[in-house]
């Protein structure tokens, strides 16, 4: 009997930070989306040094940005250009008549080192217009989470013109970046305790006990001896109280729940703390006191055929519709299913658009890497049909959940991308669409294709590909094995399917420190549904547009949108097309012998109207 086995993930992203405080000399948490008014930089790189934008236009594949609504951040990792000078700089502040004052602002820097080189995130201060700078304090890193800084003043007090300086130095290497958000300058009075963020491990089984935590910083000028920190999420509830403090002016406390918080479903979750009794009573500033995170429950699942555990994530937004569809989402090659859930970001476009997402495992192979059996030169030993074990678990999933069967999809990098070749040709009528990324169609696979069902396809590829290469390798001189030309693979399909050249095009190229183009062509049957699409990257790498490499597209959201014109219901190889198009019939050697399409081999395509074409196959 199959059985299924879950246990919950929980990945918990901190809501923007705002304090409030009596006095504040500056405030700006750079929801405008662009560099505000008075703010300046420099900068020594090729992108632009600190830009503006949400964690998704930011981040990329080594260094992803938890979620923090718009922010400034600038990128090494995206770059990997000269970012030793890179300042972000505030408005000139006048201090002059000022005896206390703090600064305060939201930071997301690792503080990594790779290859010998160290990444170094400083505030500075100048009193001369930024022609000199002086250290006034170095962060320390605290990788895959937002802190809160605060910084006392005190050496510029009673200066009439201080600029501070946010500076990224990435030490000549290429490193990670530095993302900063929610800036202020307050000068503290009374009684003021700020709840600054609440936070977790991160990743966390549930049900089970979760720490968690969050950090006070008094923003005031009285000393906090004693405050209570209530929660509640979902209807549960708990509090703790701290007492036995001394903390004087930009003076931080952190405090933890030790609770076990019920997460007993795949989806959103929000959990609220707030601050009460401070010193037995309320202070100044109540608007400071509550926090709140987000929570986005992950099933972790152990698929049982009988015989084998597959492992699989497993994501369903809460409030996505009953019988939504499916998405499979498959590792590269020594890759693994949270790696891809990571940096595909899919679970964010399952909240955009209500659909469930699956990151499947791979097993491993011979060697210890995790793979999907497509039939590589070097697993020829291997027999493990995944085919089988992802048709067995779409089945699973869709009868658990009450899922969509007729929207079931499949995309996947690399190796994951070649496994959603062969579901086009093996599982025709369990897939409606698949989107590979820089993926190879096996000439095994290409040999033995038969699909019941026609499969719409959309491939994304680079032109310099140093692994999948798009030239193909028919020769096996790079040890995969055979495979045919990208355009080659995406001319058998559309030879199978009877489909025509119907537009061709270039996307906009909005960045251009990435190096890339990004062309297109799509062939159909007169705007129906089924589809051979092929977005060529010109200039591009092994990558996931939009991830890393190319930057002009999005390649997981130009995978669900071409999912989305998938057809309603299939339609079958050789089924007749709309009246007045020609559809392929059958394709026979020059013997008459009725063959698959292969490239380079001289065919003759016979189609529906009865005309005839001898041509090579791919050209």
């Amino acid at each position: 009997m199959t059985q299924t086995i879950r246990l919950a993930l929980v990945a918990i992203a901190l809501c923007s930070i705002s304090v409030y405080a009596q006095t504040t000399l500056l405030q700006e948490n750079f929801d405008s989306g662009v560099l505000p008014d008075g703010w300046t930089q420099q900068t020594l790189a090729s992108d632009g040094g600190w830009l503006a934008g949400e964690s998704t236009d930011l981040e990329s594949q080594w260094w992803p940005i938890a979620p923090h609504g718009n922010m400034m951040a600038t990128n090494d990792d995206g770059c990997d250009c000269d970012k030793s000078e890179d300042y972000l700089i505030t408005p000139a502040l006048d201090l002059s008549g000022v005896e206390s004052a703090i600064l305060a602002f939201s930071s997301y820097y690792d503080g990594g080192s790779y290859e010998g080189d160290d990444e170094v995130a400083t505030v500075e201060y100048s009193l001369d217009g930024g022609s000199t700078w002086t250290l006034l304090q170095t962060l320390e890193g605290s990788e895959g989470t937002w802190d809160f800084e605060v910084i006392d003043l005190d050496v510029v007090l009673g200066e009439a013109e201080v600029h501070l300086g946010f500076r990224y130095n990435d030490g000549g290497g290429w490193l990670y970046g530095w993302a900063i958000d929610d800036v202020t300058v307050l000068e503290p009075s009374g009684l003021d305790l700020a709840l600054i963020g609440l936070d977790s491990e991160g990743v966390v089984l549930a049900p089970a006990t979760e720490d968690l935590a969050g950090t006070v910083v008094n923003l005031g000028t009285d000393t906090v001896y004693s405050y209570t920190v209530t929660w509640s999420m979902e209807g549960a509830s708990g509090e703790t109280t701290i007492d036995g403090l001394t903390l004087g002016t930009a003076e931080s406390h952190s405090f933890s729940f030790n609770e076990v918080l019920p997460f007993d479903w795949s989806g959103n979750y929000n959990v609220t703390a707030e601050i009460t009794a401070v010193n037995g009573g309320s202070d100044d500033q109540a608007l400071n006191n509550a926090q709140s995170v987000s929570v986005t429950a992950i099933y972790f699942g152990v698929y049982s055929n009988g015989k084998d555990l597959r492992e699989y994530y497993y994501y369903q937004p809460s409030d996505a519709p009953a019988n939504c569809p499916l998405v499979f989402v498959f590792h590269g090659y020594t890759g693994d299913a949270e790696g891809i859930m990571q940096y595909s970001r899919f679970n964010d476009l399952a909240d955009e658009f209500g659909f469930a997402v699956c990151y499947p495992q791979g097993t491993t192979d011979g060697s210890g890497e995790p793979f999907w059996n497509v039939g590589y030169a070097f697993h020829q030993n291997e027999y493990v049909d995944d085919v089988a074990f992802v048709s067995e678990l779409r089945g699973e999933l869709i009868e658990t959940y009450g899922l969509d069967a007729g929207r079931v999809f499949g995309t996947g990098f690399s190796n994951g991308a070649d496994l959603c070749y062969l579901l086009a040709c093996e599982a025709s009528e369990e897939f409606r669409a698949v989107a590979p990324i820089a993926g190879i169609l096996m000439s095994d696979i290409q040999s033995e294709c038969a699909p019941e069902f026609m499969v719409p396809i959309l491939e994304i590829h680079g032109t310099s590909d140093d692994v999948s290469l798009y030239e193909g390798d028919l020769k096996n001189e790079d040890g995969w094995g055979s495979y045919p030309s990208t355009p080659d693979a995406m001319s058998f399909f559309v030879d199978m399917f009877g489909l025509t050249l119907e537009e061709s095009g270039n996307f906009p190229d909005i960045v251009t420190w990435d190096e890339s183009t990004v062309d297109y062509q799509k062939w159909g049957l007169e705007g129906a549904c089924p589809q051979v699409w092929l977005y060529t990257i010109n200039g591009g790498g092994h990558s996931w547009p939009g991830a890393w490499g190319n930057q002009d597209i999005d390649a997981s959201r130009e995978a669900w949108q071409f999912f989305t014109q998938a057809c309603s219901e299939p339609m079958s190889v050789g089924e007749l097309a709309p009246s007045g198009h020609r559809q392929l019939v059958r394709v026979t050697d020059v013997l008459g012998r009725e063959v698959l399409p292969k490239p380079g081999i001289l065919l003759l395509f016979q189609y529906s109207d009865g005309t005839v074409e001898k041509r090579i196959s791919g050209e």
